[in-house]
């Protein structure tokens, strides 16, 4: 699919500068194409006198019946009607520019009513890795305190510090938190590693399942309460996996950390990153279109959603046209 995708964008490059080479000033006919034509309006000559200027005629141009690209000592005068060359080369390179522009209308539309189909075609509409298998518990020491550790079928894990007593977030809503960040790198090479702090926010607002928030702060984020504090370990294929994804450091300091802790983790196969998470507050989205729902979409529901998306941007525009 990724394949077809960039198959497509060549298509249209090439399409584009099928129509833009035959136009561009710098090439003279299908003879000459390789050959760029250069003006020197401004160079002078011993022979000419300082207030003359050469030029060189252009193949198609025809100046005085020379041709083929001859360099001229006559003056160039700019407001003179040049003659229009008998040899139709102009009316070949239109005749090429008008079937470049047609095979560049044909290839696009083609494109267009072939797209490649993707779960990420429309903003919002995203699958969450979630189970309805509740969490596996174990007690667990941690730093001589006596915890809980919870860990979800994803490879989740966390810890409750406060569970908080309102609300539980919707996927759709607006969600403000307060987090500490850190990577933790495995022990390795009898080295021990300990939490190394990258970020921090104390009013963070995240859009609660739209794919923009690493995945397991998201997870993890979906079982807490408004006043609830948990610890979130996140195993490095729920972490940040890809480019875009929050939260990130403001600062390049501490994006340049990030990038190097990171790096460390791959070099050692392994590490956790780890989110110390306090939710503040949840706040319904007014312009939510209903996309966001806490079930995910099935296949087939989603195909449903995109085609009834397409036929309504198709009356759209029919109703534009007519």
């Amino acid at each position: 699919m990724m394949m077809m995708m960039m198959m497509n964008v060549a298509t249209i490059i090439l399409s584009v500068l099928f129509v833009v080479l035959p136009n561009a000033s710098g090439f003279a006919n299908i003879n000459n194409a390789m050959r760029p034509v250069s003006y020197h309006p401004h160079r002078s000559s011993s022979s000419l006198g300082p207030t003359s200027i050469r030029h060189v005629v252009r193949p198609c141009d025809g100046v005085g019946g020379v041709g083929g690209g001859l360099e001229s000592n006559a003056p160039y005068n700019k407001n003179a009607n040049y003659p229009p060359s008998s040899s139709g080369c102009h009316r070949r390179r239109e005749a090429i520019a008008r079937g470049c522009r047609i095979a560049a209308v044909v290839a696009a539309f083609a494109t267009a009513s072939n797209p490649a189909v993707t779960r990420a075609d429309i903003e919002g509409v995203v699958t969450i890795p979630q189970s309805s298998a509740p969490p596996t518990s174990t007690a667990s020491n941690i730093d001589g305190k006596s915890v809980t550790l919870f860990k979800t079928r994803s490879g989740l894990q966390y810890i409750d510090i406060i569970e908080g007593d309102g609300p539980y977030p919707k996927y759709g809503n607006f969600v403000s938190i307060a987090y500490r960040a850190y990577i933790k790198l495995p022990d390795a090479r009898g080295e021990s590693y300990k939490l190394d702090e990258f970020d921090s926010d104390r009013g963070y607002l995240i859009k609660h399942g739209n794919g923009r928030t690493v995945p397991g702060l998201d997870e993890g984020l979906h079982t807490m309460r408004v006043g609830g504090k948990r610890r979130i370990i996140v195993p490095p294929k729920l972490g940040y996996v890809t480019s875009g994804l929050g939260p990130i450091p403001v600062g390049p300091y501490g994006r340049w950390k990030l990038n190097r802790l990171i790096d460390r983790m791959v070099e050692l196969g392994g590490g956790n990153v780890i989110f110390d998470v306090e939710v503040k507050s949840i706040i319904e989205d007014e312009a939510d279109q209903g996309y966001y729902t806490d079930e995910s979409l099935s296949p087939e529901d989603f195909d449903t959603l995109r085609r009834n998306i397409e036929a309504s941007q198709q009356a759209a525009r029919a109703s534009r046209e007519t």
